[in-house]
């Protein structure tokens, strides 16, 4: 079903300012197109017109928007326009940095719906309600005094549920104006830390994120996919596979860093252009967690000469280390399905534990000490009593919330 179409006043110089390698109306044109837009009214003004149109060269092949530009000086124009509307309206303001949990918020309310933080606006509007605010907002005080005159009753951002499950964060919405370029900074800072997946641990946060976030900015320029970048880290970390069981460590290790922070990169990448695609994302998941359980196998077999079956100290460390590490996978998706929350960031505590969990960052770390002393025995063993710390850790904190939750649980 078609939503309507999308009015952008992109008036303000500011519309055409660019964040992470595209300007501000793009990026809700790309948002908009995500939620089924494929039509879109811009209005420039002569200081906007060239900045705003200035649009990436993979726009058109990601998302084939039809898109009208229509001059304008002031607001005079986009009123009488909106007298004419015949479909729904998404009312955007082209100066704006929007969550996309706000549009979803407006097309699950449908057409009626608003959101303001002060003279910050977004509204979806049925033809009447966008000739009436087109009356208002003419004669009025602008777009917030027009949009209350027309009975509509606009949330806050900050009303919106802030749990984010698709990144499994909590984090408020957030709707901002870019008022001056020196804000841009820490609006670029702002929709950076919004595409980490997860609580993230120790060495992603104090070891490569700089270079991760360097790598992602000049990327955003470009028009690369990142898919290709997905492609090229599932190839990385499965070819890190042979070299640990062939005792390669070195260049097991760097092989598997690499693939690591591509794997970073490509995400943040995607989020950052609005460039999203499930079919990768889904592969990417699905090969994340054979591709570890095969770097314990693959060193455990260099470590034991291939005879992982017998009753040898390697070989014990071995499926101790396998069997926590399922164990734990069953444990962290169990609750999840129960809590409807991950256990990394249930409380403070668990986001806390993540930063050093045995994951596989941390298990990379230790492969990477492991290669660089020569001890792949030593590795495998300190791998393995680590995963069973957090199997304990992750099994004593689901205990701990049954236990709480059942202590205050009202009584019937």
């Amino acid at each position: 079903m078609d939503p309507g179409l999308v009015w952008i006043d992109a008036r303000p110089p500011a519309a055409g300012w660019r964040l992470w390698g595209m300007n501000l109306v793009e990026r809700q044109l790309r948002q908009a197109a995500l939620h089924g837009f494929s039509r879109a009214r811009i209005w420039v003004s002569p200081a906007s017109q060239a900045p705003v149109l200035r649009l990436r060269r993979d726009l058109e092949d990601v998302f084939p928007l039809q898109l009208d530009v229509i001059p304008s000086e002031d607001e005079r124009p986009l009123c009488a326009a909106l007298t004419y509307a015949d479909e729904p309206v998404l009312l955007l303001q082209g100066d704006l940095v929007l969550d996309d949990r706000l549009l979803r918020h407006l097309l699950k309310g449908g057409p009626g719906t608003a959101l303001a933080e002060g003279d910050e606006v977004v509204a979806y509007l049925n033809p009447a309600q966008a000739r009436a605010l087109a009356g208002h907002w003419e004669t009025g005080g602008g777009l917030g005094a027009g949009l209350a005159a027309t009975g509509l009753q606009p949330r806050r951002p900050a009303e919106l549920d802030p749990y984010v499950p698709s990144l499994r964060l909590t984090m408020p919405a957030y709707l901002l104006r870019a008022r001056a370029k020196s804000e841009l900074p820490s609006l670029d800072h702002l929709l950076y830390h919004r595409t980490f997946k997860g609580v993230i641990d120790a060495i992603a946060r104090y070891g490569y994120y700089h270079l991760v976030r360097w790598i992602t900015r000049q990327l955003s320029r470009t028009s690369l996919t990142p898919n290709l970048f997905t492609a090229l880290s599932i190839l990385a970390i499965w070819a890190a596979v042979p070299c640990f069981a062939l005792g390669q460590l070195g260049a097991g290790v760097l092989l598997a860093w690499l693939g690591v922070i591509l794997d970073s990169v490509d995400g943040k990448l995607a989020r950052l252009t609005l460039h999203l695609s499930e079919a990768m994302g889904a592969l990417e998941h699905l090969s994340a967690m054979p591709a570890l359980g095969l770097w314990y196998l693959a060193l455990a077999w260099h470590c034991s000469g291939g005879e992982l079956l017998r009753n040898t100290p390697m070989a014990m460390a071995t499926w101790v280390l396998v069997g926590a590490f399922v164990l734990d996978k069953i444990v962290s998706s169990a609750f999840k399905k129960r809590h409807r929350r991950e256990i990394f960031d249930y409380r403070p505590v668990d986001a806390a534990f993540h930063l050093i969990a045995a994951r596989r960052n941390v298990s990379l770390l230790q492969l990477s000490v492991g290669a660089l002393l020569d001890q792949p025995h030593i590795t495998l063993v300190s791998m393995a009593a680590w995963m069973v710390c957090t199997l304990l850790f992750h099994a004593g904190r689901w205990l701990f919330v049954e236990v709480g939750k059942r202590l205050t649980a009202p009584s019937a």
